[in-house]
């Protein structure tokens, strides 16, 4: 019987040498949480919840049961649609703003009856056009230039702050045309190539955006992103009365793929933290679990470990039944 630690214990772990240093400065990390018992995987998923909403993150969840967590581009957008852009692209606006030596709105008011371009000029004293123009260049050097967004995504994302600033139908449309974009409600190109975008959202390209907007919402000020990503419906067998999504053998394979991918590929997610929840059956199933895809079980797995005590900064770590993390191990 391996050994197993409190979900508390974990969380509390988690939060002091990983969300609050670590990732909080720019770091990435994955790590498998396998809880023998629904309700430590939902309090883990609550806990990280609350951990992240409290420390400034921005808070992430998919499920595989209703996302294809084996297509990298169905990752990034329900992703995407989970992020607040508006709030996000306002964000980076302020500290342009503040930075540029202006003073930022006491109060805002709403923006379709002024433009928040307007209320920054209102508040500076200054007139619209001078102020349009000096935050639009310096949005454009922060953003649309900086090497760590991925082309496209910069140019959406230099648009979307375009948009926020001067307000009015036009903004709006903006706003809407590249959000869509971004969480896959429209996926045709051909809706965002009037704003130079010419790249579309798909397996080759979705690591890449996955890995911009990770960095882009530490520009807007947060201290990174948190993601529960729950893939115990992966090892689900098929089942008809199952709502869920049903992984093929192949499916499972290339999730498994995808998971690699975000390990290795951990260096370039700059405050990110996911928790990757998988059931009991991750470890028991060999024909669906961790033990049919060498490559990522041989980046989790702990061969050798003690049979007493849980390491809680392993890649892969035994959860036990909840009981508030009142005990250390």
């Amino acid at each position: 019987m391996s050994a197993t630690m409190q979900p508390g214990a974990w969380l509390r772990f988690m939060e002091i040498e990983y969300l609050k240093t670590y990732i909080r400065n720019g770091g990435g990390s994955i790590k498998f949480a396998v809880a023998h018992e629904d309700r430590a995987a939902q309090f883990v998923s609550d806990g990280l919840a609350e951990a992240g909403e409290r420390l400034g993150f921005i808070n992430l969840k998919i499920d595989a049961a209703g996302t294809k967590i084996h297509l990298m581009e169905e990752i990034f957008f329900r992703a995407a649609a989970q992020v607040p852009w508006r709030t996000v692209c306002r964000q980076i606006i302020r500290a342009i703003t503040i930075q540029a030596g202006y003073k930022w709105p006491d109060i805002l008011a709403d923006e379709d009856e002024t433009p928040l371009g307007e209320q920054i000029a209102f508040a500076n004293g200054i007139e619209s056009p001078m102020v349009l123009m000096e935050l639009k260049r310096l949005i454009y050097k922060g953003v649309r230039k900086d090497p760590k967004l991925a082309k496209d995504f910069r140019i959406a994302l230099t648009r979307l702050c375009f948009a926020e600033l001067s307000g009015g139908p036009d903004g709006a449309q903006t706003v809407q045309t590249l959000t869509d974009w971004l969480t896959g409600v429209n996926r045709t190109i051909s809706a965002v190539k009037p704003y130079e975008v010419f790249r579309k959202i798909n397996r080759a390209t979705a690591r890449y955006f996955f890995e911009s907007m990770t960095h882009l919402v530490r520009l807007a000020g947060y201290a990174g992103v948190l993601l529960v990503l729950d893939i115990a419906q992966v090892m689900a067998p098929r089942d008809p009365g199952d709502p869920g999504i049903y992984y093929t053998k192949a499916a499972v394979l290339d999730a498994y793929e995808v998971l690699r991918e975000f390990i290795d590929g951990a260096h370039r997610l700059s405050g990110f933290f996911m928790a990757v929840l998988p059931g009991a059956a991750f470890l028991e199933d060999h024909a669906r679990g961790l033990f049919a895809y060498d490559a990522l079980r041989f980046r989790v797995f702990d061969e050798v470990r003690d049979v007493r005590l849980v390491n809680p900064m392993g890649a892969l770590v035994r959860l036990g039944a909840d009981n508030g993390g009142r005990d250390a191990n």
